[in-house]
């Protein structure tokens, strides 16, 4: 499946990528602009787009609004990492074909945009009826500590994730301080079970060795 991954937060996007290409997928844009990612889309036969909710001139509803006016229209799927009722919305009127919460383990990601691509509705990480925007394991990450999460599951020190990610040490403590937080554990030694447990990571990401 052709696939492009539109998100501004760039480290998620390609890990993404990357799960998504191993499980075969054709990932042919990677890209933090909407106006490129409605370009490629339309140009290359993009037969499914992922989404991170977006800033700028448009909204991921005008985004999603247009890409469904395309001929042939891609599948869509919205990755939101917080309770908004834009994304909901968007989903609900048929705009969107799925709708993930970012903070679910990248397995439940591939396999919900998997679904997504072959035919599927999915809203995923998110409990039913009055409920449904709610997290059902812990109280939401937002992206950045999502991102700092993977890091220091892969066993980069807090100096490393300031170099990767481009701010102060000080900046990642309390990102990593906010994560214990709300994964309810104490010291670093615990997180990466807790995240494991609490499905916001896969197992094979644990300590990859990945320190550039």
């Amino acid at each position: 499946m052709r696939l492009a991954i539109c998100d501004e937060q760039w480290l998620f996007a390609s890990v993404l990528a990357a799960a998504l290409g191993g499980r075969g997928h054709d990932v042919v844009l990677v890209t933090d602009d909407a106006a490129e990612l409605l370009d490629s889309v339309a140009r290359s036969r993009v037969e499914l787009a992922v989404i991170d909710f977006l800033g700028g001139p448009l909204t991921t509803a005008q985004v999603c609004r247009r890409l469904k006016g395309l001929q042939p229209a891609p599948r869509v799927v919205l990755l939101v990492d917080s309770r908004d009722d834009e994304a909901w919305d968007t989903y609900d009127s048929g705009r969107a074909d799925g709708l993930v919460n970012k903070a679910c383990g990248l397995h439940t990601l591939t396999a919900a945009i998997g679904a997504v691509g072959r035919g599927s509705r999915v809203s995923e990480g998110w409990l039913v009826g009055g409920q449904r925007r709610q997290h059902t394991l812990v109280e939401t990450l937002t992206t950045r500590e999502l991102e700092v999460l993977h890091l220091v599951v892969r066993g980069l020190s807090t100096q490393q994730i300031a170099e990767r990610l481009g701010v102060s040490r000080h900046t990642i403590r309390t990102h990593v301080q906010q994560v214990l937080r709300k994964l309810d554990v104490h010291g670093r030694g615990k997180l990466a079970r807790a995240a494991v447990a609490a499905g916001l990571v896969d197992v094979g990401e644990l300590a990859t060795g990945d320190h550039r």
